[in-house]
């Protein structure tokens, strides 16, 4: 991960790397496909903390902030094994009024093993009611978006 100062644009896309574990396996010996989501949600969480400096049960339970899924869209290309590691890119793709729309892609070295879209929505945790983003995450959030759409 490239060096950055505090408020200071990220030089290069987020990626999160996991090995594929036998846990994450079915009959076939390949990744179980509801896994895949697994693991593109896990890579944003690991974004959140990295890029905005917070993570979802902060934000939660110390913010009241929710960020509930509303839609996610997956392809998949390649099956993986406990043999693999998945690199998992996060780019946020759209910043909206009370939603963000993130773009992965989960690689095993070049080989493009899923892709996707997942959208989520900045909810009041209490009432589960919509929120505007935050103006804590503003700035960062174009930030981000703006390198998502680079």
């Amino acid at each position: 991960m490239p060096e950055r100062t505090e408020g200071a644009a990220p030089l290069s896309p987020f990626v999160h790397v996991r090995r594929v574990s036998w846990a994450d396996t079915d009959a076939a010996r390949i990744a179980y496909t509801a896994r895949f989501l697994d693991f593109a949600v896990e890579a944003i969480e690991a974004w959140w903390r990295d890029r905005m400096g917070t993570d979802w049960y902060e934000m939660n339970v110390d913010r009241g902030i929710g960020t509930p899924f509303v839609h996610a869209a997956l392809d998949f290309r390649s099956p993986v094994t406990p043999r693999d590691t998945l690199a998992t890119t996060v780019r946020l793709a759209r910043l909206g009024g009370s939603s963000l729309r993130f773009v992965v892609a989960g690689c095993a070295g070049r080989r493009l093993v899923y892709e996707g879209t997942l959208v989520c929505a900045f909810v009041d945790a209490a009432t589960m009611r919509p929120i505007g983003v935050p103006a804590e995450f503003r700035a960062a959030l174009e930030r981000e978006a703006a390198l998502g759409a680079g």
